[in-house]
């Protein structure tokens, strides 16, 4: 299996482990929707998936390049990659019609369209995206791919947490996503640095 797909499945895993939770209220309801439907673990796995297989992907065909390409790069991966994997989480959780949910970010002017992305979690994509091209190789051990997921993890959603509540979901969810993420992305080899 190509070691993006697999990434690619870890963060699925972990996006549907993540919608479960907050379906199931576990440990606690999100604040200001309680309640989803069982679609969200579905959205949750498409929107976890393509964070992970975006940043995991990029950032590893990248690696070997120069430094100056490799951060070229990292804002507009981040902004595509929170903008696409918002979708079904838009759709699901928020009840927005496909049509509202395709265009989400570019309904509320230019500033929101140019953050809303980055803040809907394609802050984690940039900080793993640069984890992957800046730090990771195949000689990293287990620790260091699931502590660098999981800081992406947890340092890229904690906006949204702040903003949605409770805050401390971003520590949970984004501990989950970055275990199975680490351990995923070190069982395929890491980043293949030259």
């Amino acid at each position: 299996m190509r070691a993006e797909v697999r990434v690619g499945l870890c963060g699925a895993l972990a996006g549907a482990t993540n919608a479960w939770l907050c379906y199931a209220r576990l440990p606690v309801a999100v604040s200001g929707n309680p309640t989803f439907a069982w679609h969200l673990i579905p959205a949750g796995a498409g929107h976890g998936g393509l964070l992970a297989m975006a940043a995991f992907g990029v950032g590893t065909a990248l690696s070997t390049r120069r430094l100056g390409a490799r951060l070229a790069v990292a804002l507009p991966l981040a902004w595509v990659a929170g903008f696409v994997s918002w979708i079904p989480l838009n759709r699901s959780a928020f009840g927005e019609p496909w049509a509202k949910s395709f265009s989400w970010a570019l309904h509320e002017g230019l500033v929101a369209a140019l953050l809303g992305p980055l803040q809907y979690f394609g802050l984690v994509a940039l900080l793993y995206y640069l984890a992957v091209a800046l730090c990771l190789d195949r000689e990293r051990g287990l620790t260091a791919h699931v502590t660098l997921a999981a800081v992406a993890g947890i340092l890229g959603s904690l906006w949204w947490w702040i903003a949605m509540g409770p805050w401390y979901f971003s520590v949970l969810h984004g501990a989950i996503w970055g275990t199975l993420l680490g351990a995923g992305a070190w069982s395929a080899g890491g980043a293949k640095h030259g």
